[in-house]
């Protein structure tokens, strides 16, 4: 299928995904306390956008790869999230004109402090010279957008008759102290209270001023593979989500994952 985007932001884009999977806590009797089982495991998700043109972007361009950390380290991935975009923009040989990072995990007190770790990271990669077989010596600075994603919310929205808001609801209303936040409700469950995602905007560089984010995301929202219909986060977080769960799951965290070898395949679902 083929999901329309907002055509204001430049392409070939990229959008990277990223979550992180923790193991959960075993009970050891001689210390009488639950410690983590195993090592946590982060996942990043970078898929290619090349055209608004459906018939240009046959092919699935996304890759993958995971790290393992420290149990319960959330941050610090900015070295994996390089080394992902590197090796993806290789794979793919493109050189993109946009990019629009997804982080999951980040509560509010820390989300200065990833960003900063994160984003000159991916900067990096992008304006990497010699990277990407045809393109420039030297890439232009690539305009970026760094957005938040916060599902573990207690926010829950009515409407003034009492009912649930519908699916696709988007909350402008409620500002965070120091980033822009808005609120999807990506879901509409019949005998409950929906919860939303909130997103925030952490960074957005002037040539991506004309872009609407919240458009972009429930975009990215109905581009989840072989589900109908649209999910509670963009795709590239959900599927970053699918692989740091799967890989966690592995006796080696993952580590034999042939990334390379897998790229343009969503093996993970």
């Amino acid at each position: 299928w083929w999901v329309p985007t907002p055509k204001e932001f430049p392409l070939p884009a990229v959008f990277v995904g990223i979550d992180v999977f923790h193991a959960p806590r075993k009970f050891d009797p001689k210390e009488g306390k639950r410690k983590a089982g195993k090592e946590s495991i982060a996942a990043i998700i970078v898929q290619i956008l090349r055209s608004h043109n459906p018939a240009e972007n046959s092919l699935v361009e996304i890759y993958c790869e995971t790290e393992s950390r420290a149990a319960g380290k959330e941050m610090e991935l900015g070295p994996a999230m390089n080394r992902a975009v590197s090796n993806a923009l290789k794979a793919f040989k493109v050189a993109p004109s946009s990019c629009y990072i997804f982080r999951d995990g980040v509560g509010d007190n820390s989300i200065e402090q990833v960003s900063q770790q994160e984003i000159p990271a991916v900067r990096q990669a992008l304006s990497n010279p010699g990277q990407v077989v045809g393109a420039k010596t030297k890439a232009a600075n690539v305009p970026l957008s760094y957005i938040v994603c916060q599902k573990r919310i207690a926010t829950k929205f009515l409407t003034l008759q009492g009912d649930a808001i519908p699916c696709g609801g988007l909350i402008t209303d409620i500002q965070g102290p120091q980033y822009k936040t808005f609120y999807i409700n990506g879901t509409s469950p019949p005998f409950s209270t929906p919860k939303p995602v909130r997103f925030v905007m952490a960074h957005n560089d002037p040539p991506l001023y004309g872009v609407s984010p919240s458009k972009l995301a429930w975009a990215l929202c109905h581009d989840y593979p072989n589900w109908a219909g649209p999910i509670k986060l963009p795709a590239p977080v959900q599927m970053a989500h699918k692989l740091a769960e799967l890989a966690g799951e592995m006796g080696d965290c993952g580590d034999t994952i042939n990334h390379k070898k897998f790229a343009g395949k969503i093996h993970f679902l």
